[in-house]
């Protein structure tokens, strides 16, 4: 096998394949909120009517307690509304009665009077301070002025959940590879549940293992950043790299493969982490060359894989250390039983 490619190398073809997320169908998901339905509307309908009809607001609160009531979910259309996020509330709750039992769920408040108290003015404030502009819409127009609010205010309503899901959507890809070309690994969930715990070798996470935990071949490490990460993020990732590394090599005479799925223009804010995890793995990937996890896997169960990518000599290095598992292909012959993997095309032999 071949040495691998120099750092400045490894940069270049980083950058020549960074995740374009702004495009990417699993972004497109969150970026676009459905329409309000008319359930969805009442809540809204009910606090500007009280808004309109000059209610204080502890009377508000009020009108909200009652919405909640009824129907608790009916709180997060309201919390959204005014630019709130699920978990705001609840810290800023907290913050203010550190000596109450303040819930962890927004839908539950109103059962607590000591925390009602204070969270029925802070809802009322927020949505008399929103809503007072349009109270005077009717009809038609006031229900656009709340689907106008509905989208507005959804990519910071989603963007926790966003956050959250992004981090896991490298591994649940790399996953979704393996599991589609039949090659073990372990947490097997992640092909169909990305935020489940990882898997763990002597202390140390791995979002991925293959084959399994006693004879460990691949273990791989997911990070992707879409926006600034900081100097805390640098640190981070370089350093589960090195921790990486270094448990294997301390643990196994013949140490896994370690792979660093990584990805997301917010690399470029900071080169120190990415040159970290670039220098520390022995391969990676990323979203556009998935096409490796499909060849990682076939050569560590000793596989062979035919592969086609739109230009081969562009990844000429890894192709060569990997040349006993993989039939290279100028053109896609039996399509239906071709893997799309980012740019390539796999399937094993």
């Amino acid at each position: 096998m071949s040495a691998r490619e120099p750092l400045a190398a490894r940069r270049s073809e980083f950058e020549s394949h960074v995740w374009n997320h702004s495009e990417d169908v699993f972004q497109a998901d969150f970026d676009m909120r459905q329409r309000l339905v008319d359930s969805d509307l009442e809540p809204l309908r009910v606090v500007v009517r009280a808004v309109r009809d000059g209610a204080d607001d502890d009377a508000l609160a009020g009108v909200i307690k009652r919405i909640m009531t009824s129907r608790p979910e009916h709180v997060y259309v309201l919390m959204q509304a005014v630019g709130l996020t699920r978990n705001k509330i609840i810290t800023d709750l907290k913050a203010a009665l550190p000596a109450a039992a303040v819930p962890s769920k927004a839908e539950v408040l109103h059962r607590r009077p000591e925390v009602w108290m204070h969270a029925g003015r802070y809802l009322a404030l927020r949505l008399r301070t929103v809503l007072a502009p349009i109270a005077a819409l009717t009809g038609g127009a006031l229900d656009g002025a709340f689907q106008a609010l509905n989208q507005a205010t959804w990519p910071g309503w989603i963007r926790q959940e966003r956050a959250k899901r992004q981090g896991h959507e490298a591994e649940h890809r790399v996953a979704v590879v393996l599991a589609s070309l039949g090659i073990p690994f372990v947490p097997e969930e992640k092909a169909t549940n990305p935020l489940c715990p990882d898997a763990q070798i002597e202390g140390v996470s791995y979002d991925i293992v293959v084959p399994n935990l006693l004879k460990p071949v691949i273990c791989v490490k997911a990070t992707v950043h879409t926006s600034n990460i900081g100097q805390y993020g640098e640190s981070k990732d370089a350093l589960e790299i090195a921790e990486a590394r270094e448990s294997l090599e301390s643990h196994f005479s013949k140490p896994p493969t370690l792979l660093a799925m990584i990805d997301g223009v917010g690399f470029r804010s900071n080169r120190a982490g990415l040159d970290g995890v670039l220098e520390g793995a022995d391969e990676f990937c990323q979203f556009k060359t998935l096409w490796k996890v499909g060849v990682l896997g076939a050569a560590a169960m000793g596989k062979t894989v035919e592969l086609f990518l739109p230009d081969a000599n562009e990844h000429r290095p890894f192709l060569d250390r990997y040349k006993s598992s993989i039939r290279l292909k100028t053109k896609l012959v039996g399509a239906t039983d071709w893997l799309e993997a980012g740019e390539g095309f796999v399937r094993l032999v």
